[in-house]
């Protein structure tokens, strides 16, 4: 006999329907609905023996019940099952990860689907359901993308298809504790007030200084290279920008000091000061 569905059928489809074709079922069904599983041809008799249809034979449906198809996968070989298995991934019906179990949820799917169409008097076998499916993918390949990967859902197969080169860019803010602010409030007053700042002060210099740390943060950026047959990191670089230093921490203290009157003030005590010292002592050079 001749075995064929819609298009040319895998040597698996072939097995499959053999197991009907060979028991007679010759579109018999047994309660459920009716589920096609493809048409045969008679190549027996004497125009037989080479495979070919006699031209006085008919082609014959092959149906079964729903019950019968649905058991039909628990009999396929553990091939007809992978087969099957990496057509429902192709498809998008099925995803890599997935074993007989979830292969057997989406072919019970499909024998429920064919039933419907059964019932309605229309040959649509669940192999056809399953090749509407992997055509609409393309069905060309069986690679698979995750990620930076490929995967091929029949061998298993991976390979790297990401970029050489990653960056990735983190930024961080750096704020000053307020021990350390304290200290260098208190020397910073010393310095140029020759005193010691007071608490509103201090929280006036711990807030600006916080706030100029919030608005310049330290940002880290990492170059990473990727092996591109294995996907595996072969190296990496990392740049710092931004934050604050120590100079830049210690203007944001002077300029908060130097806005007070007292400053202004005592700036002009010292010049004066200065001056006096100059006329009773002499210049500093010593010429006076």
């Amino acid at each position: 006999m001749t075995i064929t569905g819609k298009g040319d059928p895998s040597s698996d489809e072939l097995e499959i329907l053999k197991k009907y074709f060979g028991s007679g079922s010759g579109g018999k069904s047994s309660g459920g609905g009716r589920v096609f599983m493809g048409t045969t041809w008679d190549t027996s008799g004497p125009h037989g023996g080479s495979g070919a249809v006699a031209p006085d034979k008919k082609p014959t449906n092959i149906w079964v019940s729903e019950e019968e198809a649905m058991n039909d996968f628990y009999n396929w070989s553990n091939k007809q099952q992978r087969d099957f298995l990496a057509k429902g991934i192709i498809g998008g019906q099925l995803k890599l990860g997935d074993g007989p179990v979830e292969a057997g949820k989406f072919w019970s799917k499909l024998v429920k689907e064919a039933a419907k169409y059964g019932a309605a008097g229309k040959k649509v076998s669940p192999l056809d359901i399953l090749a509407a499916y992997v055509g609409s993918s393309g069905g060309k390949s069986a690679w698979v993308r995750q990620g930076d990967f490929e995967i091929n859902s029949v061998t298993g197969e991976k390979r790297y298809v990401g970029p050489r080169f990653k960056t990735e860019t983190q930024s961080r803010v750096d704020l000053t504790d307020p021990d350390t602010a304290r200290a260098m409030a208190t020397k910073l007053f010393q310095d140029m007030m020759g005193r010691d700042p007071g608490a509103g002060e201090l929280t006036a210099f711990g807030r600006a200084l916080n706030e100029a740390e919030r608005s310049s943060p330290v940002v880290q950026t990492t170059t990473t290279e990727y092996d591109m047959k294995t996907g595996e990191s072969i190296g990496a670089n990392t740049t710092s920008s931004g934050g604050l230093t120590a100079d830049a921490r210690a203007y944001i203290g002077e300029q908060q000091i130097k806005k007070k009157k007292e400053y202004g003030v005592n700036q002009a005590v010292t010049t004066y000061q200065n001056a006096l010292e100059n006329l009773i002592y002499g210049a500093p050079d010593g010429t006076g």
